[in-house]
């Protein structure tokens, strides 16, 4: 007993530690740096994933974007400290737009082929240092971000989406379909053939926005898969939707748009057994903040928790991180994983540095790590509240 105290006694002082040389090198940033590429670089961090291994330790992942990438590159950290320090593991190449998860005592990353945009997956059996090659799970063009994976009835699921081939002279993703994937737990996952897929389901054009992308896979409280769907509109007030049937097909009925407390950025959205709710970060309108015309999808200062007992009436329950400078500062694509009373979130930012603003706060200079403490009754502080709606 004696030994396991001086342990916990030795991880705090460990942590304290951590914490205390991480804001004496990055004194402004709100949360524990992971990883840092200011503007002058002309590489851009995007894509951050993470998730709880069943040691205990944390493995995050993020990509790289921007005018002086000749190429792609995933890198991979860890941390044995609870998030309060990260140790490089690994560079994946010629891979982009990739979400970890864990099955039993092994790890996935399933994303895109950089070279060409080809669905593909890898995985690694000890714990993030070492990956293997390519497993192309469907040839194409295809486009996603790490959102959630959903376990169910003994099988995976996740939300992806088709490109196809981009025509720059239509509205910005209106040729995007999205799609929902899945596997039995069992299978293995590096085979094709382990692998089947819904519909693919284009945006309506009765639905307002330009196109859908970055799909959720849901579990709905009836037990059926749902795909739910970034919306590329001016308001950020809502979100895509549909339902997969069993066999794969898309009930076509159930295709529409649905109220959504940030649905114009990247979020993802998980079903808690303990809340009973669903729970989501997103970037929250703020309407003080908006400018006139302003698209929400522009509007990414301001992260918020919200939640919902059925996946349309939603609740804003913390304005987590905001921020005045929407030009510069943005906490954006947000990956996260319940950890126990705690959310622990992994956040591409934008954000000022000491060489001064980022490029702009869609090309992100920094990747952060950050907790919410007590999730379930965690309120915004009185300093934040200015910028929820009235």
């Amino acid at each position: 007993m004696l030994m396991k105290k001086l342990f916990i006694l030795f991880l705090l002082i460990a942590a304290l530690n951590a914490n205390a040389q991480n804001e004496r090198i990055y004194p402004k940033i709100p949360g524990v740096v992971v990883a840092h590429s200011p503007k002058s670089s002309g590489k851009y961090l995007g894509t951050p994933s993470i998730v709880v291994l069943p040691n205990g330790d944390y493995l995050a992942s993020f990509d790289f974007f921007g005018p002086k990438c000749t190429s792609d590159v995933v890198n991979v950290y860890k941390s044995s400290d609870k998030g309060a320090s990260w140790q490089f593991l690994s560079a994946l190449e010629d891979a982009f737009w990739a979400g970890l998860f864990v099955v039993k005592n092994e790890v996935y990353l399933l994303g895109v082929r950089g070279s060409d945009r080809s669905l593909s997956i890898r995985k690694s059996t000890d714990n993030g240092k070492t990956w293997t090659p390519h497993a192309i799970l469907k040839e194409g063009r295809f486009h996603g971000s790490s959102t959630p994976v959903v376990f169910h009835d003994g099988k995976i699921y996740k939300g992806y989406d088709h490109l196809g081939i981009e025509d720059k002279k239509k509205p910005w993703m209106s040729e995007n379909k999205s799609f929902i994937m899945w596997a039995d737990e069992n299978s293995d996952l590096l085979n094709p053939e382990s692998w089947k897929y819904s519909d693919e389901v284009q945006k309506p054009t009765d639905i307002d926005g330009t196109g859908w992308l970055e799909t959720n896979a849901v579990l709905g409280t009836d037990g059926q898969i749902k795909g739910v769907t970034r919306l590329a509109n001016e308001s950020g007030y809502l979100a895509g939707y549909y339902a997969v049937n069993k066999d794969g097909s898309v009930d076509k009925s159930s295709i529409k748009a649905i109220p959504f407390l940030g649905g114009a950025t990247k979020f993802n959205v998980m079903w808690d057994v303990k809340t009973k709710k669903y729970w989501a970060l997103t970037n929250y309108p703020s309407e003080i903040l908006r400018q006139p015309k302003m698209r929400a999808g522009g509007m990414r200062s301001v992260l918020a928790l919200v939640s919902s007992p059925d996946l349309e009436h939603w609740k804003l329950n913390k304005i987590v991180l905001a921020s005045d400078n929407v030009k510069y500062h943005g906490f954006q694509y947000v990956d996260w994983q319940f950890d126990g009373k705690d959310i622990i979130v992994m956040d591409r930012v934008g954000y000022t540095d000491e060489f001064g603003e980022a490029d702009n706060a869609h090309n992100s200079n920094y990747i952060i790590f950050h907790r919410i403490k007590n999730y379930a009754k965690s309120k915004t502080d009185k300093e934040l509240e200015k910028y929820i709606n009235k």
